[in-house]
């Protein structure tokens, strides 16, 4: 009796989690494929494609009524999580260094960090992309990396040129580090809800 290998179990199974599509679906899909497997014996490329080409075609029917995550719904995930997870931490560590004096932001900190912030989610939406499209997934890639140089170059001149000195914005230490624990703990709430939700989970068997 021919088994499914671990190999393409595991690459199915990432490639579809890459594809946002829930743990009970993922389980799904394994079941449906390794009972092929050991009731006709075919190999799992031949017959169902490599694990990437045939997670596409998975994601392709599906929709967020049966276990896919809307596109619109992915990125607007990779908004709030880059969001959360860069000025979490930076508020947090500034509210901590500052106590008990005013915490001051100055036209380098307003200028490059919003950079940093687009650059970061627009490298991981031309990433997701570059996964999981059907077509131009190369130029995808492409721009993913050039979008990425390009965020790390501009804050050379962020940093180099704009003022260090003056405060832009300031606020009391107490409020920046309230403001960070509060994005630190959404920010992992959004995780421990991602990790519950790709969990997968095999149908039961009647």
């Amino acid at each position: 009796m021919m088994m499914l290998d671990d190999k393409y179990r595991d690459d199915l199974h990432r490639a579809l989690r890459f594809h946002e599509i829930s743990g009970d679906r993922i389980g799904e899909v394994l079941a449906e494929v390794e009972a092929h497997v050991v009731e006709t014996g075919d190999d799992p490329v031949e017959a169902f494609g490599k694990p990437r080409e045939y997670a596409r075609q998975v994601a392709a029917q599906l929709d967020p009524a049966t276990g896919k995550r809307s596109t619109s719904g992915v990125i607007l995930s990779f908004v709030l999580a880059g969001v959360l997870a860069l000025f979490g931490q930076r508020f947090w560590s500034d509210g901590l260094s500052s106590d008990p004096a005013p915490v001051h932001y100055t036209m380098r900190d307003v200028v490059s960090q919003p950079l940093m912030l687009v650059a970061i989610i627009a490298f991981a939406v031309l990433l997701f992309y570059a996964r999981t499209a059907f077509s131009h997934r190369k130029i995808y890639g492409i721009a993913a990396v050039v979008v990425a140089v390009v965020g790390l170059a501009a804050q050379f001149p962020a940093r180099s040129y704009l003022d260090d000195e003056t405060p832009v914005i300031t606020a009391p230490s107490w409020l920046i580090l309230t403001l960070g624990a509060v994005f630190l703990a959404a920010m992992f709430g959004m995780l421990i809800h991602s990790i519950r939700r790709g969990r997968v989970r095999y149908p039961e068997k009647k």
